[in-house]
């Protein structure tokens, strides 16, 4: 328990940072959301209303990873050992699938623009875009630091980016509609849009889904932990390794070692957990000797 406490403390002060710039990137996206929404209905943009709607998810989706990675600083207790770490990836996952839906809705929105084009007020849409991107710039350099610190976190970050993308888009649009009168450009823009939403969407539930299987985290190698605990004096073996995730940067692994003397056990586990810290970055390690 006092391990589990140490390792939750160092995930507190990541996680104080990044709650504090994720409540910033709250309270900018609710302010632009209905700036964009407004904008979006005055101009006739399904463009500017598309990237208010996805800011709308944004805003939903900020809201949760700001929950989340509050509720996940919470100690452990006799249920849940290892705290509520977890939520933080339960979060990045419905983050995903928010993102997913979103960028269905515009595709279906835009595809029916198609068909039906509408006069579209270029120089109110590049008023009201111009706005969005301003607060997306603002609030993508506010979240950079943080973005590694969890996949939560990363997930709100990628939120910032499509959103960042979509402003530029509507601002270029709004420009190239201005330019040529081609008001379909307004539609292939939402597409775009929808289409960065969907790519960034499946990659961290792909992350998300990871974490949750408990599968080998993609920047640790199974067989170099393998060998280096094979390189240990008095190792003559090791079976049932299993190495996971509990959440962003905290890391688990568990194995049976067979030693030739369980007399050097103490010193020998006192010397595996060093390297496999300062090595692996991995903090929770459960070892059984056998001879």
């Amino acid at each position: 328990m006092e391990h589990n406490e140490r390792i939750l403390s160092e995930q507190n002060f990541k996680g104080g940072r990044a709650r504090k710039r994720l409540k910033y990137a709250v309270v900018i996206t609710g302010v632009i959301f209905l700036v964009e929404l407004v904008g979006g209905w005055i101009s006739g943009s399904l463009a500017l209303m598309a990237d208010a709607g996805h800011m709308a998810t944004d805003l939903f989706a900020l809201l949760i990873s700001y929950l989340a990675i509050t509720f996940s600083a919470k100690p452990s207790t006799k249920q849940r050992s290892y705290g509520y770490l977890r939520l933080e990836i339960i979060a990045a996952l419905i983050n995903g699938v928010i993102l997913c839906i979103a960028a269905l809705f515009v595709i279906i929105e835009a595809w029916k623009r198609i068909s039906l084009p509408k006069e579209i007020e270029t120089l109110e849409m590049l008023f009201f875009g111009m706005i969005g991107l301003a607060a997306n710039v603002i609030n993508a350099v506010s979240l950079r630091r943080e973005k590694d610190s969890s996949v939560n976190v990363k997930a709100a970050y990628v939120h910032i980016l499509s959103d960042l993308a979509g402003s530029f888009g509507v601002v270029g649009g709004a420009i190239l509609i201005r330019l040529t009168g081609w008001v379909i450009l307004d539609s292939l823009i939402s597409f775009f849009i929808a289409l960065l939403i969907v790519r960034s969407a499946l990659n961290i539930i792909k992350e998300a889904v990871n974490v949750l299987m408990e599968s080998v985290p993609k920047e640790l190698d199974i067989g170099d932990i393998e060998q280096t605990l094979l390189h240990f004096d008095h190792v003559e073996g090791l079976h049932d390794l299993h190495v996971w995730a509990l959440t962003s940067g905290v890391n688990a692994l568990s194995c049976h070692l067979r030693v030739d003397d369980l007399h050097e056990g103490q010193k020998l586990l006192v010397s595996i957990h060093g390297e496999l810290k300062e090595k692996f970055n991995i903090d929770h390690v459960t070892i059984q000797l056998e001879d």
